[in-house]
């Protein structure tokens, strides 16, 4: 009774992640999009200016995922969860006052990115690893695709709101219902992961092998208790630091100015804005298939076929640049959401397979970080390209090789070396 206890507790725990994503990435990251639409309009910045407060957000966001984790392990996860909450209604709150550039890079970019590095993918992928020790496929899945569940509903209804009250009531309005509910769910239904996970599965493992992981490989590097500092001296470590941060390079740089690029191309705001959605229910099942196949035919494989996918996405930006058939951006959305889900599914798992133990919460936020940091110079990279060029397709074509090399880079590190999936 006391094992099906603690299972429960950990679906929960899954179900929870989910909607903290979903609501936190949903509003506040890829709902950017259209925010910086309206921002462009409004304040008539360049794209490289409106999109540097995106980058400030993910570096910060990235510096914040290592303590994060961090204080997950240490505090338990309601404390750091409630915290964000507050952090991410008070920026909210006060990116609706902006008035200048800068005020938006310290509202938006700082304090709001503060909120949600505390109650985003580092800290609930702690959580969920703490939770399950083996085959975390699926759950890992379940939650990241809360973020596609958020691109789906926040990306179109977020556009909704701006055409209907404007931007700074939207911003008011996410400042008090998003943190609200998060509150509410830690709050009612979030416990503290339990110190070992209980399951059948672990337990069989345990009766059979004694005290060997059936799953291991590389003994020596497994029965490792990693540390934030001796990961940091392996080459795996920075092969997955190199692959995250180019990975992220692309997404993002794709994701914030895809809205602009299709409204340029004769695309209504609200069309582009349904586009963007559609990588989100596409992503939705997307991730919890990519997590469960990784399982099955290991992590480089399910990557690779990924990789594939975005690429073949980015030759339909391109290709719509040119040819104006209005079913191109579909198959944009469709290629680029499976391509988006692998790179967001997977890392926790890559990581966890390579630095699992009791310091997996700042190790996988470190890398994180240099994830964001991708990020946060793609963002602004695209902005600069389309500044200087007036067009997004020679930042497609770099971001199409940015991605191959992540792959490269992944099968460089080779976690399949260490543990073998358990399919």
């Amino acid at each position: 009774m006391e094992d099906e206890g603690q299972l429960s507790s950990g679906w929960m725990a899954v179900g929870i992640s989910f909607m903290t994503l979903a609501l936190a990435y949903g509003a506040a990251w890829y709902s950017f999009s259209v925010f910086f639409v309206a921002l462009l309009k409004e304040f008539n910045w360049s794209r490289s200016t409106a999109a540097g407060a995106f980058s400030v957000f993910m570096l910060l966001h990235g510096i914040i995922g290592p303590f994060a984790g961090s204080m997950v392990d240490r505090f338990g996860p309601r404390i750091v969860f409630f915290l964000g909450s507050l952090t991410l209604a008070a920026g909210f709150a006060l990116s609706s006052l902006t008035r200048s550039w800068w005020q938006f890079y310290i509202f938006f970019g700082v304090v709001t990115a503060a909120g949600v590095g505390l109650i985003g993918w580092v800290p609930n992928t702690t959580v969920i690893q703490q939770w399950f020790r083996e085959k975390r496929g699926l759950p890992m899945g379940i939650i990241s695709s809360g973020a596609g569940i958020g691109i789906f509903v926040c990306v179109p209804l977020i556009q909704h709101l701006i055409n209907r009250v404007g931007w700074r009531m939207t911003y008011r309005i996410m400042a008090l219902f998003i943190p609200l509910i998060i509150i509410s769910m830690v709050i009612a239904f979030l416990k503290k992961p339990p110190i070992t996970i209980v399951s059948s599965h672990t337990k069989k493992a345990v009766s059979d092998n004694g005290i060997k992981d059936h799953l291991v490989v590389n003994e020596e590097w497994a029965s490792r208790s990693w540390t934030i500092r001796q990961a940091a001296t392996t080459r795996q470590f920075w092969l997955l630091g190199a692959s995250f941060f180019l990975a992220s390079f692309t997404t993002h740089s794709i994701l914030t100015h895809h809205v602009a690029f299709f409204i340029d191309q004769g695309v209504k705001a609200l069309s582009a804005s349904y586009i963007a959605g559609m990588i989100g229910i596409v992503s939705i099942g997307a991730k919890i298939f990519w997590g469960i196949l990784s399982d099955k035919i290991g992590r480089e494989i399910t990557y690779t076929i990924g990789i594939a996918c975005s690429v073949c996405g980015m030759i339909f930006l391109i290709a719509f640049n040119s040819l104006t058939y209005r079913y191109i951006p579909y198959f944009y959305a469709i290629f680029f959401g499976l391509g988006y889900a692998v790179v967001t599914a997977l890392p926790p798992l890559i990581s966890a397979d390579l630095f699992q133990g009791k310091a997996y919460g700042g190790i996988f936020g470190t890398l994180m970080m240099l994830n964001n940091v991708g990020g946060a110079c793609g963002v602004w990279f695209a902005g600069f390209i389309y500044d200087q060029m007036k067009s997004y397709v020679p930042a497609f074509i770099i971001m199409i090789i940015c991605s191959l090399c992540a792959l490269v880079t992944i099968w460089m590190a080779a976690p399949g070396k260490i543990r073998v999936v358990p399919g």
